[in-house]
Formats: C-alpha cells, structure tokens, sequence
C-alpha cells in the first residue's frame, strides 16, 4: 500500500493519530521529529537550541526524501514541514497527504502540557495568539500539499482515525 502522510499544527494529533492508523492497516509507523532524533543523537529541543531553526529545517528535508520513496508506511512530519518549498513539492506529488486541522482552542489546549517539549513555543507570552498567527501563515501551504482535510475539533483520536479511514 501507498503511504500515508499526515500535516498539520503541532498538537493537532499526527503521531497518536498515525500510530492507531498504523495498528489498524497494519502499516509501519514513522515519525518524523523521533526519526531525526535518532539521526541526530538530540532531542528536537537539543537541535533548535544548538544549531537553529534553519539547520532543523535542512536535516527534516533530508529525512523527506528519504522516506518518501518508503511504502506500507503511515508518517507523522513536523507542524513546519510545510514551510519548504522544495518539501511541499514532495509533498504535493505524493498521494494520501492527510490534514489534520483544529481550530486555536483545540490546539492550545492540546499543547498546554508539552510547552517545555515544543521549542517553538518556550518563549510565547500570548499561546492562543502565536498560535493564531502561525496558523494563518501556514493554512495555504497545508491545504496546497494535502489531499484530506480533516477536521479534529472536538473529536477523539477514535473518530478522528474513523474519518480518515472513509477516505483512504
């Protein structure tokens, strides 16, 4: 089977969501923040702080290509993956790229215990606002890659999984 890719916020669900998709299609699961963990030999955090946010975005490109030739496989990218060009033309050229979306409420309120594992977010006075902010920059390049839209709002990660499986 093709693979399965999921975009969208950070806190929108992409690796619990990918994770039971993968169960229950008896797929491999690959996420793509531990994957260059691994890579790295760093927490996410580590990388952001040590070499940047541009380096982060080279090495999440690198980790694209090379697993966008993988099949059988369900992959969980980064909230920002969509911010590289040459990352939402791979992107746009693979089929079954699922949009997990959620509204600023949904996703602060995911995100209110991980702040301390999001480096993006260790310095943000105003949540909702950044948030708000980041997600208007970001809701074209996620709706020009992806072929699912799929709203979480107010959804478990049950009926967030059902939905997608109507699709795929």
């Amino acid at each position: 089977m093709k693979n399965i890719i999921l975009i969208g916020f950070m806190g929108t669900g992409k690796t619990t969501v990918g994770k039971e998709l993968a169960r229950i299609k008896d797929m491999d699961f690959l996420d793509m923040d531990l994957e260059l963990e691994k890579k790295e030999k760093k927490t996410i955090n580590q990388i952001f702080k040590e070499h940047g946010e541009v380096y982060f975005r080279e090495k999440e490109s690198e980790l694209l290509k090379e697993i966008s030739c993988l099949e059988n496989t369900i992959i969980s990218t980064g909230g920002g993956v969509v911010e590289n060009e040459s990352n939402a033309e791979i992107l746009k050229n693979i089929k079954n790229v699922i949009w997990l979306d959620g509204n600023v409420n949904t996703i602060s309120n995911n995100l209110e215990n991980e702040i301390d594992k999001r480096p993006k977010l260790k310095n943000i006075n105003d949540l909702k606002n950044y948030i708000q902010e980041l997600l208007n920059h970001r809701y074209e390049k996620y709706r020009k890659c992806s072929d699912i839209k799929i709203n979480i709002d107010d959804k478990n990660i049950a009926q967030v999984v059902r939905e997608i499986l109507v699709y795929i």
